[in-house]
């Protein structure tokens, strides 16, 4: 069986993958979130992670400004939330109500933190890398979080929680199962 041409939709071949609520902004000042899984960890000595970020998107203005951002691991049980962070503008109006999240400001960065986020990694920029309709924000973790009853020594505990695995649009895996976000209302 041959390889079939997929060049328009490249970035599937590298899904499914977490996906996460990246905060921006400064608290205080005006914050947002948006779903991304375009994120990485690019080094371990100094802890660096990237997100790849649309440059048109509301987030990308706020990291530009500001230099900092939050990489918040939702649940599996917050997925329309997620779903609805990311498709959703934050210029047009706040997204944490409708999506029934709560915010706070970082410990170590001023960019805002989810409250229901069971992990968080607290950024601030370094480098920026320009890639046509994106811009790959580098940040140095300043701080990293994790609930104990779901993260162990060894990472996850996936019989205590599940993370969405997203695939393309709406839909989404968990470990083991495929499921569908709801569409956020009008």
């Amino acid at each position: 069986m041959g390889l079939r041409d997929v060049l328009e939709d490249f970035y599937l071949l590298l899904h499914p993958r977490p996906a996460y609520a990246i905060g921006s902004g400064r608290w205080g000042e005006r914050i947002n979130f948006m779903a991304a899984s375009w994120v990485t960890p690019v080094a371990e000595e100094p802890p660096r992670v990237a997100v790849a970020i649309g440059t048109d998107s509301f987030t990308h203005e706020l990291i530009k400004r500001y230099k900092e951002f939050t990489v918040n691991v939702l649940p599996l049980e917050l997925l329309d939330a997620l779903y609805l962070l990311g498709c959703v503008s934050g210029r047009d109006r706040g997204k944490l109500a409708a999506a029934g999240l709560s915010a706070e400001k970082g410990e170590k960065v001023e960019a805002p933190v989810l409250k229901e986020a069971i992990g968080v990694l607290e950024c601030r920029v370094v480098a920026e890398v320009e890639s046509e309709d994106t811009t790959l924000f580098i940040g140095d973790v300043l701080a990293a979080k994790a609930r104990e009853d779901v993260f162990t020594d060894s990472g996850w505990d996936f019989k205590a929680t599940n993370l969405p695995l997203h695939n393309w649009g709406r839909g989404f895996y968990s470990v083991g199962r495929f499921r569908l976000a709801r569409k956020p209302p009008r």
